[in-house]
């Protein structure tokens, strides 16, 4: 797998003390998830170090067929109630007709920090906890027989991010970072295209451009 068991045991147990934890074991995958991200692993695949991750926190795996909604009661007991309207993780990966680029940018707003990812389509941005997505993936616990590092996410709505290997789909909800970043700066940097090696500008400034901006920014001394 190609997430961070640490990582994704933090991120796990948040969920469970705040908006609810959903752990299902469906048509041979495991699922967990919460209303900003969740991952769907081939259980024939699914490494001890994940599985034992689920029962730390939830106290036992879902049996095949059972999918649960885990929160904490007021006395800090696990609560579980049945959920029936279960997302398939693959059939949304491939409706996901866009993909993105990871920038080497991230934004920072206070107190959270937002890995910066560019839509192809329209070379448009979004932002994702950061804690979901540099801190989250990594090649450290791939099983190298079976499976390697994702591509490049997928995109589906415009906001969602797919990131699938041979065993694993992983998803991230984009969020707002704020009306400065999205009204302001990021259409800016509209004008850089980051699937390009050399980050090609579209709009094919020239030295004319540079020097006509550079013109304006002079100091009047």
């Amino acid at each position: 797998m190609f997430l961070k068991t640490g990582e994704l045991k933090k991120v796990m147990k948040s969920a469970l003390k705040s908006r609810g934890l959903t752990v299902g074991n469906m048509d041979g995958q495991y699922l967990v998830y919460c209303d900003s991200w969740g991952v769907c692993v081939d259980a024939v695949y699914a490494s001890n170090k994940f599985k034992a991750a689920i029962m730390e926190l939830i106290g036992d795996l879902p049996e095949d067929g059972e999918c649960y909604r885990c929160s904490l009661s007021p006395e800090r007991e696990i609560e579980q109630e049945r959920v029936y309207d279960i997302p398939v993780p693959f059939e949304d990966w491939k409706a996901a007709g866009d993909f993105a680029s990871e920038t080497p940018l991230s934004l920072t707003v206070w107190p959270h920090e937002y890995t910066i990812f560019q839509r192809k389509s329209d070379l448009g941005f979004l932002a994702a906890d950061r804690s979901l997505t540099g801190k989250m993936i990594s090649p450290g616990e791939l099983d190298q027989s079976v499976e390697s590092m994702p591509g490049r996410p997928s995109v589906l709505a415009g906001t969602v991010l797919y990131f699938k290997n041979d065993t694993t789909i992983y998803w991230v909800r984009g969020e707002s970072c704020g009306e400065k970043a999205e009204k302001v700066l990021f259409p800016r940097l509209e004008e850089i295209d980051f699937f390009e090696k050399d980050w090609v500008p579209k709009s094919g400034l020239g030295t004319e451009g540079k020097e006509e901006r550079a013109a304006k920014e002079r100091l009047p001394y």
